[in-house]
């Protein structure tokens, strides 16, 4: 367009040059294009048009007067001029990713085992390593050598994982750690575009909890292995306090001259309440405030009695509004007047005042509030320190490390000898696990973290003796009793369901381990046996 005089008497005459010059080579066509698609860009995004385009740079719906005004901004949609929002008052301003979630959002639990050995993993079990599916989060409960293989094989995506605990420093627990958070660091530089969990990974660090020396433990194996954290932070917590700690050869060679990793956040120690227990911060964001979307779940860690320093894990989801007797108070609130949109608040436990002067108590028109619990007990050869924590979780997932079995009776040796070699080195067998699983009044009871001899490949041999196991178990408590395989998956449904869904089976013979045995061998499983006892004498 050609400018007027006043413009052009207010403006530099050499900028009038230099456009006159430029509008004089290119064409009018494109001079008026050029001009429309600078008028769309000066448009907030979501300002611009959705209908289908009339030509390259009008939709179907504009006019043909040129200067038309652009349709007003919408401050509530994501994605909007942040200019038009922050003139909000604060009464209309909608944080950005931090709302607050109901604790029903949150949906069904799953526990994946990723892991069911012990000390030495086999060709049919990986070392110990649980994962519980919340959301759309992932918490890994240990990280035995093979955590990273079990986690592709399972399906679970390395960026969903936002927390992980470990209960003691012992390898079959702790070897695969560097390799996931590797995994995890390198699935973060390899996501290019700016999606959410690209956004939430740079803003929530991955939490890490454990006993004294998880973090110098870590610094130096990321540090001498030359991984790069990239957009990943990572967030260590250390368990103080512990009384295992107080014993001369349970001190930790704790390095204290590491420095920090490139993206640690640092945080602060842990102690233990006055109950005994640890309680475990949220992760938290730059600020300090509550990582967004995080699932409202409550977790706390108790000592066990091993040979090394060692924890177990209660986790608790927040106390959810029970059900409400509509057929009750509905006809109550009509007869009286009283609008329904005072239902909301009723539900979190505010009373209602009918005309009369009446009061309407929540708890004489709901049933009690209602919260899904989990125990995680490591190893241990006694948990009775976390018995008044664990009473009445649905879910026990005890260890079961030794059993004795028809192959040790075989060869004399008794349920006491088992027993008695179980707790020499810091275990349990499925009879401590049945009682102490009675004593709280568990509702189920899961085993694992079995023995290299007790194989898991659903074959018939392997499926006869975890029915011993099994059996063991049930002699002393009267729930359902559980024998993990690695990617059993249990399923928590919100009203208290318990599904368990097992993985197909995987006969012994077909393992690519077993080429070198006989196939009488393979089917009796005593050799199997033999060579793992040897192995266990080893150690």
């Amino acid at each position: 367009h050609r400018t007027t005089r006043q413009d052009t008497q207010t403006e530099n005459k050499t900028g009038i040059k230099k456009r006159r010059k430029n509008d004089a080579r290119r064409p009018r066509w494109r001079q008026l294009a050029r001009g429309k698609m600078l008028r769309a860009c000066a448009l907030p995004f979501h300002a611009r048009c959705a209908l289908p385009f009339r030509s390259a740079f009008r939709c179907a719906h504009s006019g043909r007067r040129r200067g038309s005004a652009p349709p007003a901004p919408q401050p509530f949609r994501r994605g909007g001029d942040r200019r038009t929002a922050d003139k909000l008052r604060a009464s209309q301003k909608l944080p950005h990713r931090e709302r607050p979630i109901n604790n029903q959002d949150i949906g069904e639990l799953n526990l994946v085992f990723l892991g069911t050995a012990s000390a030495q993993a086999t060709t049919s079990r990986a070392q110990q390593s649980v994962a519980l599916r919340v959301q759309n989060e992932t918490w890994l409960f240990d990280c035995g050598g093979q955590t990273q293989m079990q986690m592709l094989r399972a399906g679970i995506a390395p960026l969903s994982v936002t927390r992980i605990f470990i209960s003691h420093m012992h390898g079959d627990h702790v070897f695969g750690l560097p390799a996931v958070i590797a995994m995890c660091a390198n699935s973060s530089m390899q996501q290019v575009s700016a999606s959410a969990d690209v956004r939430r990974w740079e803003k929530v660090p991955l939490q890490l909890v454990g006993p004294v020396g998880l973090r110098a433990w870590l610094r130096t194996v990321l540090a001498n292995s030359y991984v790069g954290l990239g957009r990943l932070r990572l967030q260590v917590h250390e368990l103080h306090g512990l009384e295992a700690l107080q014993q001369p050869k349970h001190v930790p060679a704790v390095l204290s001259g590491v420095p920090p990793l490139h993206g640690e956040v640092l945080a602060p120690p842990l102690w233990p309440e006055e109950d005994g227990a640890w309680s475990v911060p949220h992760p938290t964001a730059h600020g300090g405030r509550s990582a967004p979307r995080a699932p409202k779940m409550r977790i706390r860690a108790v000592e066990m009695d091993h040979t090394v320093p060692t924890v177990g894990w209660l986790l608790e989801e927040y106390p959810r509004p029970g059900s409400l007797h509509a057929d009750r108070l509905l006809p109550l609130l009509e007869a009286h007047g009283v609008e329904k949109r005072l239902l909301g608040q009723f539900k979190l436990g505010t009373p209602i005042e009918l005309p009369t002067g009446e009061l309407l108590q929540p708890s004489d028109f709901m049933d009690p509030p209602t919260s899904r619990r989990i125990g995680l007990l490591s190893d241990t050869r006694d948990c009775s320190r976390a018995a008044a924590h664990c009473e009445g979780v649905d879910v026990l997932v005890h260890e079961c490390t030794n059993a004795c079995t028809n192959f040790d009776r075989q060869r004399g040796r008794g349920p006491d000898t088992i027993r008695r070699l179980a707790v020499e080195h810091g275990h349990s067998t499925p009879q401590m696990a049945a009682q102490f699983a009675s004593e709280i009044g568990a509702k189920r009871l899961v085993l694992t973290h079995f023995s290299s001899r007790y194989l898991g490949s659903g074959s018939a041999y392997a499926d006869g003796v975890m029915n011993e196991i099994r059996n063991l178990a049930k002699q002393h408590y009267g729930g359902p009793v559980t024998c993990a395989r690695d990617f059993l998956r249990v399923e928590m449904q919100v009203n208290g369901e318990v599904h368990e869904h097992h993985p197909p089976r995987q006969p012994y013979e077909e393992w690519p381990g077993n080429i070198f045995k006989t196939a009488s061998e393979a089917e009796g499983g005593e050799a199997v046996e033999a060579a793992a006892e040897v192995a266990e004498a080893a150690a």
